[in-house]
Formats: structure tokens, C-alpha cells, sequence
């Protein structure tokens, strides 16, 4: 199983090298991990999986806790998967290939090759830059809106550079956490 898969890694070599410790599961190491956002995962070009078997993509940073990162199968051959460790982690990120099968893959529930995740992605983009502008929100007392029956609750009023106060707060965010997004509440 060594040579039967592929990591691309943007700007490093192709890492191929995956020592094998059971007959259905390979490791390899990759090194500086806090600089890789996302990676690309294969088979190598004829390589055959067993029947109704997929490869499962793993890491751990402790070298204790696995978590899936993704899956490939004949079907899929490849997939381009986030990282979700943190970008200050430091040292090395053990990858972590282990053929399952497909009803095994199926039950852990894997985003589509990183589309589910893009989309979490641009929602929790657009939930942050609704926050920020909900935090401008006043109560309306306009007594002509009011005479015609009219209730408006709350308006915005926003300064004309508010777009670029989010982009700059963002941008902090990102600087402190860079999957600042990635939690369930990121509203700081």
C-alpha cells in the first residue's frame, strides 16, 4: 500500500512515501503543518482498490487522536480536503491512510471532496459581516413612518466605510486564528 497514493501539498513535492504498518493502513509525516491550508489526495495512476473499498485520509497531531479528513474510491480517485489544525501548531502532523470499506466511509459522514465545507465556509463569512453590521441597528422613532402604520423596528445606519471597518476586522481575526471560522461562534 505504500505507493498506491499521493498528497499534494501546494508548494512542496508530491509526497509519496507512506510506510505501511498493517497490511490496510499506511503513515507518513509532513512537516510544518501550521502552513498547510488545504491538500490534494490520490490514487496513483493504476493502482486498484479492492472491491467496494475506499482509502481514508486521517491526521493526528498528538499521534493519539485520528481524525478523517477525507476519502477517495475508484469512483472518486481524488479529493482536495482543509486542514482544520490549528496554524500555530508546531513540528510535524502524522497523515494517516487506512482502507475501509465503502459502508464504513459512508457511516463517517465525510463533506463532498471540500464542497460542504466551502459552503460552510462562505456562510460563516456572510454570518460575520451580518453581525457586524446588525451591531449598527437602531431603534427607528420616525413619527412619519409611525402615522402611516408603518413598523419598522429596527434600521441600519451605516457609515459609508463600513465595509472596509469588516474587511480590517477580518482581517485581525484571521491574523489571531486563521480558523476563526471554523468554530461555532465567532462573533469576537
Amino acid at each position: 500500500m505504500a505507493s498506491h497514493f499521493g498528497v499534494v501539498i501546494p508548494g512542496r513535492p508530491v509526497l509519496v512515501e507512506f510506510e505501511m504498518i498493517e497490511s490496510t493502513k499506511s503513515v507518513a509525516t509532513i512537516v510544518n503543518p501550521g502552513e498547510i491550508n488545504e491538500m490534494c489526495f490520490f490514487l496513483l495512476p493504476g493502482v486498484v482498490l479492492p472491491p467496494n473499498a475506499s482509502a481514508v485520509l486521517y491526521y493526528t497531531v498528538d499521534g493519539v487522536g485520528w481524525t478523517a479528513l477525507g476519502a477517495i474510491s475508484p469512483e472518486k480517485p481524488s479529493g482536495i480536503f482543509r486542514t482544520p489544525w490549528h496554524a500555530h501548531v508546531e513540528g510535524a502532523v502524522q497523515l494517516g491512510v487506512s482502507l475501509e470499506s465503502n459502508e464504513t466511509v459512508a457511516n463517517l459522514n465525510l463533506s463532498r471532496s471540500g464542497v460542504d465545507d466551502r459552503r460552510a465556509f462562505g456562510q460563516k463569512i456572510a454570518q460575520d459581516l451580518f453581525n457586524f453590521l446588525a451591531s449598527f441597528a437602531h431603534p427607528t422613532n420616525d413619527a412619519r413612518a409611525m402615522l402611516a402604520g408603518a413598523n419598522l423596528g429596527e434600521v441600519l445606519v451605516v457609515p459609508a466605510n463600513v465595509i472596509d471597518r469588516w474587511i480590517t476586522r477580518f482581517h485581525e481575526k484571521y491574523q489571531r486564528d486563521p480558523n476563526f471560522y471554523l468554530k461555532d461562534s465567532f462573533n469576537s
